[in-house]
């Protein structure tokens, strides 16, 4: 039990800023493009011994790779779409062939419960180079959110800004697939951020609400976890989605009342 939470305090204290700025800079789809193809590189280690980290800079490259070649025929968003499906494709065809070695299911949902000291390890790793990324780069993501020319004029290194948060957020990404899931990470990293956008009035304040909204979906999710014996990473989901969802009807109650009484 000790683990479990510790791993939900920290995968919170990592996503939910992170989310922050792929809403910011509309990486959505990126986030949900390198999410599926993470559960290629857990069939890769698998398959190969390979440690799933190897696995997933194998794997990231090579989907960096395919859309850096199909983006100037056919635009980003198509070519993060193809490259998505041709990965996932592979990843079900090699788990087809090889069924006693490769659980899909565990690579799509997660399962926090196989999570170990050593997974705590990594994730302190990388909640460590988040903040480090944020106190030494929030100046310029402020101003590169604002305006690239300004940054630019500023003297922000905006294309090695942006190199350096897809990176941290490919490490991330790939370093907990095997707890979060390939199909839920992109809601664990967005939701929160959706959430705080609700009530945020700087970006400051949003990072902070992002995090406090992961920390809720995490404890509601885990209890709904244990109570109902469903997965851990859906409970969250649904109960993000829930308070969000509460979130903007408090909102529209309000805005309702305001015309009303003027």
């Amino acid at each position: 039990m000790f683990i479990i939470i510790t791993v939900s305090v920290l995968i919170g204290f990592i996503f939910a800023p992170l989310g922050c700025l792929v809403l910011w800079k509309r990486y959505v789809y990126f986030g949900d493009g390198l999410a599926h193809a993470s559960m290629f590189a857990g069939i890769v280690s698998v398959m190969s011994g390979l440690p799933v980290f190897y696995a997933g800079l194998l794997s990231s490259s090579l989907f960096a790779f395919i859309i850096f070649k199909l983006r100037s025929n056919s635009g980003n968003s198509a070519a993060i779409g193809l490259t998505t499906s041709i990965m996932i494709s592979l990843s079900l065809v090699l788990a087809y062939s090889y069924p006693g070695q490769i659980n899909v299911t565990k690579y799509l949902v997660g399962d926090i419960i196989s999570a170990s000291s050593q997974d705590i390890k990594l994730l302190f790793f990388i909640l460590l180079v988040v903040l480090i990324f944020f106190l030494s780069s929030y100046k310029g993501l402020v101003l590169m959110i604002l305006s690239k020319d300004i940054a630019e004029s500023r003297g922000v290194k905006v294309k090695f800004l942006e190199l350096a948060f897809l990176a941290v957020l490919s490490f991330a990404v790939l370093s907990t697939i095997k707890i979060v899931g390939a199909l839920l990470v992109t809601s664990i990293i967005v939701i929160p951020a959706m959430i705080a956008r609700i009530v945020a009035k700087s970006p400051v304040s949003m990072i902070g609400f992002a995090i406090l909204s992961s920390l809720m979906m995490n404890f509601i999710g885990g209890i709904l976890s244990f109570f109902l014996d469903i997965p851990f990473a859906p409970s969250i989901i649904l109960s993000g989605g829930l308070i969000y969802f509460l979130l903007l009807l408090i909102k529209h109650f309000k805005k309702l009342l305001f015309k009303t009484n003027h």
